[in-house]
C-alpha cells in the first residue's frame, strides 16, 4: 500500500492528501545538480556531513524513491519547472533544445497570480538561454564571464548563488551546481564527491537561515552520478539507479513529517508546489501531487544521449514499487510494466520543441573536456547503450593521441560505428585545425545531412568564412537561423557575410538587432569589426574591442585574422603580422588569413617570406593554380627562374600565371 510512513513511533499517523493544508506562504525550490540520494545522511550515507539536509528531512517529508526523468540537467529541470515529461516538453538532451516559450513554468503560474518570483542559478546549464527564465521577475545568473564564453564547465560556488538569492520572493528557485564534476578535494573528506555535497549543505544552511519562518522548502536533486554503475562513470548514457535516484525533501507549515517510500517522479514537483501555493494546476500535467496516494503503475525515465550522439537505441525505464523495466535494443526487468512504458514513452508533444545552438569555439571546448556536441535524430544502429558503453573508453583515449594518430583512430571508429555523428563532428574540427579544410567541410556536411542541426550549420559556415567564401557561408548561417532563430552566433555570421559581400546596411541592421539582445556577445562585436573593415570606417576604433575578445577567447578561429586586418588598415604592419601569424599557428587552414599575410609580405618586398607563407597552401592543394602562380611570381621577382619552373608548369593556362 502506498503510504506516508512515520519516521518513528511517536510521529503522527499518515496524513491523507486532503488533510495537507494549503498555504499561501513563500515557496522555495532548491535543485542540487548531480546529487545522488544515497550520498545524503538522511538517506543512510554514514560518511555524509549533511546536517542541514538531514534536519530538513527530519521536520518534513522525505521521499525515499524519487526518480529523475532524464540523467541530464537541462531536460530534468525542464520537467521540474513544468510538470511535463520529456516526450511532452521536447527537451531530451543537454544542448540540443531549450525549453519552448510555449511552455508554462512554475514561475509563470506565480507571476500570473501577481506574486513575486526570483531565481539564482549556479551554472551554464541553468542559464536563461535554455528557456528557464520564463516568468521570473529576477533571474540572477551571473557567472562573471561574457555571454558567449559560457560553457558546461563554467559555474559559481553555492555560497555565491545563495548570497545572490532574493529571499523576499513569493517563489524562489535556487540551483546549486557544486556536486557536478570536477570535484574539488578536501583533506577532511576521503571522497571529494562527499566534500562537494557537504559544501552544498553548508550553503543550504545559510539559505534556510534567511528564509521567512513560514516558507515551504522543496529540495531535490536533478539527477545523480554513475560512479561505475553499468560501466558509466558520469551520467547521461545509462539509466542505472545511481544516475536516477535523487534526494527529494518537502518541509514547511502543514507538511507532514515522515517518509514516503512509493516511487515518485520529479514531474510531481510542479503540481505539488502549485497546490501548496493555492494555485490551480493545469489538467494536462504528467506529474501528480507528491502526496497523492492513488494507484500508479510506475514512474518514467529516459535518455536519448546514446541515440543522439552515437546512433544507438534510446533507453527508457519504468520504475515501480518493487520492480523496474528498462528498454533499449532489448527488454530487461519486469515485462508486466511494458504497456505503461509504451504509453508514457509515446506521449504526444505539448508544443513544438525549440532548438538551441552552440558556437564552434564552445563545441571545441566541450569536446576537449570530454563532452560531446549537438545531438542528431533519425534511425538508430540497433546497438543498445548498455552494450556500447565500452566504446566510450575509446573516445576518451583519442584525447591522448597526437593529432594525426587521432584522425586515423577516428576513421577506424567511424568505420565500425557510422552513426556516431559526434565523432564525425570531432573529426571535422580536427581536420580543420590541421588545415585540411576541404576534408573538414566534407565530413561536417555529411554529418549535417545525416542529422541537421543549427550548431553543425554554424560550424560549416565558419569554415567557409575561413576559406574566404562569404556567399557559401551565408547559406549555412541562414540555415542555422531557420532551425534556431535566436542564435546570436548564426546572426553574427550572417552579418559578417553581408558585410564582406558589400551589403553594408543589411549587415548593420543584423548587428544592431543582435547587440540589443546580447550587448557583450563576442561574435556580434566581431561582426561589427568586420563591417568597419568593409566600410573603411573606424578600423582603429575597433582594435581595442577585438583585442579584448582575443583575450577572452584566445583559441577562437578568425579572431586574430580580423585583429590583424584592423592593424593593417590602421597602419600597424608589425602588429598585423603578429596577429596573422598567431591565427595561422592555431588555424593553419585559414586560407583568407594566409593570403592576407602573403599580401603584407608582398607589400614589404619580403619575397622569401611570401614563398614560405604560400608553401602550406601549395602542399595541401597542389592542383590550385592561384597558389602556384603566386609562388612562381615570387621566385621570378627574386631572379630564381629555375625554382619557378615547376610552379609555372602547374599554373599554365591560368590568367594569373606569369608569362
Amino acid at each position: 500500500m502506498l503510504t506516508l510512513l512515520a519516521a518513528c513511533a511517536s510521529d503522527p499517523p499518515p496524513v491523507a492528501l486532503t488533510e495537507v493544508p494549503i498555504e499561501h506562504a513563500p515557496i522555495v525550490l532548491v535543485t542540487l545538480d548531480t546529487t545522488r540520494a544515497d550520498r545524503i545522511g538522511a538517506y543512510g550515507h554514514v560518511a555524509a556531513r549533511t546536517p542541514n539536509l538531514d534536519a530538513l528531512a527530519a521536520r518534513g517529508t522525505r521521499f525515499s524513491s524519487a526518480w529523475a526523468p532524464v540523467p541530464l540537467t537541462i531536460p530534468s529541470h525542464s520537467t521540474i519547472l513544468t510538470g511535463l515529461l520529456p516526450p511532452r516538453h521536447g527537451v531530451r538532451d543537454n544542448g540540443d533544445h531549450r525549453l519552448s516559450e510555449d511552455a508554462t513554468t512554475l514561475a509563470e503560474h506565480f507571476a500570473a497570480d501577481g506574486r513575486r518570483t526570483a531565481a539564482s542559478v549556479g551554472a551554464f546549464v541553468t542559464q536563461s538561454h535554455w528557456g528557464f527564465g520564463q516568468g521570473f521577475d529576477v533571474y540572477d545568473e551571473s557567472l562573471h564571464v561574457a555571454s558567449e564564453s559560457l560553457s558546461w564547465h563554467v559555474e559559481r560556488p553555492a555560497n555565491e548563488v545563495v548570497a545572490a538569492a532574493d529571499t523576499s520572493a513569493d517563489f524562489l528557485w535556487v540551483h546549486l551546481f557544486d556536486a557536478h564534476a570536477p570535484y574539488l578535494p578536501d583533506p577532511a573528506f576521503e571522497d571529494p564527491y562527499d566534500a562537494e555535497i557537504h559544501r552544498l549543505d553548508v550553503a543550504l544552511g545559510v539559505l534556510l537561515s534567511t528564509l521567512p519562518a513560514d516558507a515551504t522548502v522543496v529540495v531535490v536533486g536533478d539527477h545523480g552520478e554513475g560512479f561505475g554503475e553499468g560501466g558509466e562513470d558520469a551520467h547521461g548514457l545509462l539509466l542505472e539507479d545511481g544516475v536516477l535516484r535523487v534526494p527529494l525533501i518537502v518541509a514547511g507549515p502543514g507538511v507532514p513529517v515522515g517518509v514516503v517510500e512509493r516511487p515518485v517522479s520529479l514531474a510531481d514537483i510542479s503540481p505539488t508546489i502549485l497546490r501548496l501555493a493555492g494555485l490551480p494546476a493545469p489538467g494536462d500535467l504528467d506529474g501528480r501531487d507528491l502526496f497523492d496516494e492513488s494507484e500508479r503503475i510506475g514512474v518514467y525515465s529516459e535518455t536519448r544521449y546514446g541515440h543522439h550522439h552515437f546512433g544507438w537505441t534510446p533507453l527508457e525505464r519504468l520504475t515501480a514499487d518493487s520492480s523496474k523495466l528498462v528498454r533499449g535494443a532489448r527488454l530487461e526487468g519486469d515485462e508486466t510494466l511494458l504497456a505503461e512504458l509504451d504509453r508514457l514513452s509515446s506521449l504526444p508533444p505539448a508544443f513544438a520543441a525549440a532548438e538551441a545552438t552552440l558556437d564552434p569555439s564552445t563545441v571545441e571546448q566541450l569536446q576537449a573536456l570530454g563532452y560531446l556536441s549537438e545531438g542528431g535524430s533519425g534511425a538508430h544502429s540497433g546497438i543498445d547503450p548498455r552494450d556500447g558503453i565500452e566504446q566510450i573508453a575509446k573516445l576518451a583515449a583519442l584525447r591522448e593521441l597526437p593529432p594525426a594518430e587521432a584522425l586515423e583512430a577516428m576513421a577506424v571508429l567511424l568505420a565500425e560505428n557510422p552513426g556516431w555523428r559526434d565523432l564525425r563532428m570531432r573529426r571535422g574540427l580536427s581536420l580543420a585545425r590541421l588545415g585540411r579544410t576541404d576534408e573538414a567541410l566534407a565530413e561536417l556536411t555529411d554529418a549535417y545531412r545525416d542529422g541537421p542541426g543549427s550548431t553543425t550549420a554554424v560550424t560549416i559556415g565558419e569554415l567557409w568564412l575561413r576559406q574566404g567564401d562569404p556567399a557559401e557561408a551565408l547559406g549555412w548561417f541562414l540555415e542555422a537561423l531557420t532551425i534556431d532563430p535566436r542564435s546570436a552566433t548564426a546572426r553574427a555570421g550572417q552579418a559578417q557575410c553581408l558585410a564582406m559581400s558589400g551589403q553594408l546596411d543589411a549587415a548593420q541592421a543584423v548587428i544592431d538587432e543582435g547587440l540589443a539582445e546580447t550587448p557583450d556577445h563576442a561574435d556580434l562585436l566581431l561582426a561589427g569589426a568586420v563591417l568597419a573593415l568593409a566600410t573603411h570606417q573606424g578600423e582603429e576604433d575597433w582594435i581595442e574591442a577585438v583585442e579584448d575578445i582575443v583575450a577572452r577567447r584566445p583559441t577562437q578561429a578568425r579572431l586574430n585574422h580580423v585583429l590583424g586586418s584592423l592593424h593593417l588598415r590602421a597602419g600597424h604592419p608589425e602588429e598585423a603580422e603578429q596577429a596573422f601569424e598567431q591565427e595561422l599557428r592555431m588555424q593553419p587552414g585559414n586560407v583568407a588569413a594566409r593570403l592576407d599575410l602573403v599580401r603584407l609580405y608582398q607589400e614589404q618586398g619580403r619575397l622569401v617570406d611570401v614563398v614560405k607563407a604560400l608553401r602550406p597552401l601549395v602542399a595541401l592543394q597542389p592542383e590550385e593554380p592561384v597558389w602556384q602562380a603566386m609562388t612562381a611570381s615570387a621566385y621570378l621577382e627574386m631572379g630564381r627562374a629555375g625554382l619557378a619552373k615547376e610552379h609555372l608548369l602547374a599554373c599554365a593556362g591560368h590568367p594569373a600565371c606569369p608569362e
